[in-house]
């Protein structure tokens, strides 16, 4: 899910995974990963989303309840 949402607004600033990588200041090797289903830890998740001017907002509920 993260890895989906990464790419969808790397690819809508025209940025290529090497470039975002390097503002976020981690490996392309990674964001590859990361767009491809691995989850990364918070703080690198946060740098990349950073990177890019966006806010990661995680939302918890307790389970079974709509």
């Amino acid at each position: 899910m993260i890895g989906a949402l990464l790419k969808e607004n790397r690819q809508k600033r025209n940025l290529t995974q090497k470039q975002l990588g390097e503002k976020a200041k981690i490996s392309f090797v990674a964001v590859n990963r990361i767009e491809r289903g691995a989850m990364p830890r918070l703080s690198i998740a946060t740098r990349l989303f950073d990177a890019m001017d966006l806010d990661l907002v995680i939302n918890a509920k307790e389970r079974g309840v709509s």
